[in-house]
């Protein structure tokens, strides 16, 4: 075991995924990566590359409108995605069921809206699909 393993100073380890399998990854707390997520906790700390970080502007410019659709398809139906987000919960969470907060109820009937959310609805003349008059501006001599 490594003193970098022991020692959580500036990072949190997570879960992430490299080439589709579930990895150890770190994210950055402080430095100059400050929120970022990488793979070893020596980057969080380490001078930038100003070179590299010009390349990748260009390219997240040119492809980001196709990379947004294709990482969100995946994040939504890919197994290692459910399995890294399932990881990375707080065990608070899990201990006490408020990761269960996003399930619909079964008790429920299903045009339920409760009291505090239920909205009163104007009738109008001739129902619902009766064509509403636009208000005449008066005109100024």
């Amino acid at each position: 075991m490594k003193i970098a393993e022991i020692i959580t100073e500036g990072i949190i380890p997570i879960f992430g995924r490299s080439k589709g399998k579930v990895v150890r990854k770190y994210r950055c707390t402080s430095g100059t990566r400050k929120g970022r997520i990488v793979a070893k906790p020596a980057t969080c700390n380490a001078a930038k590359k100003v070179s590299s970080m010009i390349t990748m502007k260009k390219a997240r410019r040119a492809r980001s409108s196709v990379l947004q659709i294709k990482s969100s398809r995946r994040k939504r139906t890919g197994a290692t995605s459910k399995r890294i987000a399932k990881l990375n919960k707080p065990l608070s969470q899990k201990r006490y069921g408020k990761a269960k907060s996003r399930r619909k109820s079964i008790n429920k009937p299903k045009g339920y809206t409760p009291p505090h959310k239920r909205v009163a609805r104007k009738i109008t003349k001739g129902g619902p699909s009766a064509k509403r008059r636009k208000p005449t501006r008066k005109k100024i001599k």
